[in-house]
């Protein structure tokens, strides 16, 4: 599953036309099986190696987003759509979520007993593996979509300031 993910990752950025900001999320999955494979070599697995993956993942991501909307010329929403509290609510959810994945990923049991775990590990792979996938895939989702809603009020905030 997680190759397939990021082969359709790669389809995505490389043959869809015309570019949108949402091409962006096409680096995700690509991202995510690239750190799951090389986090588990260099780091145990501990809630600072799985937030080193979700940020490794997050950021480029959101600079990949931000150039894409910056070349796309995208709108930023005015205040009557999405004000700037609503925006910090919503980013300080992003980043609860993308801490409750990180604990969840980090103290996860290292060992499969039954059957359905053992279908998993076929599906996904190793139980390391998948954790850091896991994690760095919807961590990093959550991670680079509060990240985002703060940029746009910082963006908005210079763009009224002009």
């Amino acid at each position: 599953m997680p190759v397939l993910s990021a082969l359709g990752g790669l389809w995505i950025l490389f043959r869809e036309k015309p570019r949108t900001p949402l091409t962006g999320l096409a680096a995700l999955p690509i991202l995510a099986f690239i750190y799951a494979n090389v986090f588990p070599i260099y780091f145990t697995r501990t809630g600072f190696s799985i937030a080193l993956t979700v940020a490794a993942t997050s950021l480029p991501f959101l600079c990949w987003s931000i150039i894409l909307q910056r070349l796309l010329r995208e709108e930023i929403a005015d205040r009557a759509q999405y004000s700037d509290a609503k925006a910090f609510m919503d980013a300080l959810l992003a980043f609860v979520i993308s801490t409750v994945i990180i604990v969840v990923a980090a103290y996860t049991p290292d060992h499969c007993s039954n059957a359905k775990c053992k279908f998993g590990e076929i599906l996904f792979g190793p139980l390391i593996f998948v954790d850091f996938w896991f994690a760095s895939i919807f961590g990093g989702l959550a991670a680079s979509g509060a990240l985002s809603a703060l940029y746009r009020v910082f963006r908005r905030r210079i763009t009224l300031r002009r």
